[in-house]
């Protein structure tokens, strides 16, 4: 039987994809990407950045790496071009776990297969590149290391849409609009200068919000010290501290 061809798409299609892409942009023009300057922190992680390309200063270990960066890479080529003969790709643990690429379409098409392939193994040579840096102290190296995984996370394919493939078929499924509804979202985020994580309004301080009876001990630029009543007649000697998640903070 033969293969019913794809219809054309309708004057009517055609009209609101127009104006789909055409508010997009407009939403980004008017947003302007400058803003992303204005984040507070970016510049103090630029001098850790330009520590990470230290060993391409000792040739020998710049052609390992290079080395072993090629020979990953055409075993990857491999996999996608002959996955019946290639070695298999050996996932660790916690890219198993990793939420990111949970939608069997990260694995089932063989595009986007190569796509999560390819992030893991620049992330595992990135992040190798700052477990072998010498010459540099611990403290200074963990500093390298949680700059150079924000920024592997950061260009993760799964944060872009086209190379998301739930986003791409949402969009289909939507006519574009779910794209123009995330901009939405994300300009108003940017605007905020945080990310929405609830409803405004949800909290209010003294009903639902800083209940506990405290006070704050020490206050620094970075954090605050609370230290909160006791609620019993006896308390532990060395008292129990809580760090809440630092993330998006």
């Amino acid at each position: 039987m033969a293969e019913t061809p794809t219809p054309t798409p309708s004057l009517e299609d055609l009209q609101h994809w127009t104006w789909v892409l055409g508010k997009a942009q407009q939403m980004m023009l008017e947003q302007g990407m400058d803003a992303m300057q204005n984040v507070p922190g970016i510049a103090s992680f630029a001098p850790a950045f330009s520590h990470a390309f230290a060993p391409m200063l000792d040739p020998s270990a710049a052609m390992r790496a290079t080395a072993n960066f090629w020979a990953d890479t055409m075993q990857l080529w491999q996999r996608f071009l002959d996955p019946a003969h290639a070695q298999p790709f050996e996932e660790t643990a916690d890219q198993a776990r990793d939420k990111r690429f949970k939608a069997p379409q990260w694995r089932e098409e063989p595009v986007f297969d190569f796509l999560r392939q390819s992030y893991f193994m620049i992330a595992d040579h990135m992040l190798k590149g700052v477990d072998t840096l010498e010459g540099v102290d611990p403290k200074q190296k963990e500093q390298i290391r949680f700059a150079t995984k924000g920024f592997i996370d950061a260009v993760s394919p799964s944060n872009f849409p086209a190379t998301n493939p739930q986003v791409l078929e949402k969009i289909v499924e939507t006519k574009g609009e779910s794209l123009l509804k995330g901009l939405q979202h994300m300009m108003a985020d940017m605007q905020k200068g945080q990310m929405t994580q609830t409803t405004e309004g949800a909290f209010e301080l003294g009903r639902n919000l800083a209940m506990t009876p405290g006070k704050v001990v020490k206050r620094t630029d970075l954090y605050e010290l609370i230290q909160y009543s006791p609620t019993t007649k006896s308390v532990y000697k060395t008292p129990l501290i809580i760090f809440p998640p630092w993330i998006n903070r």
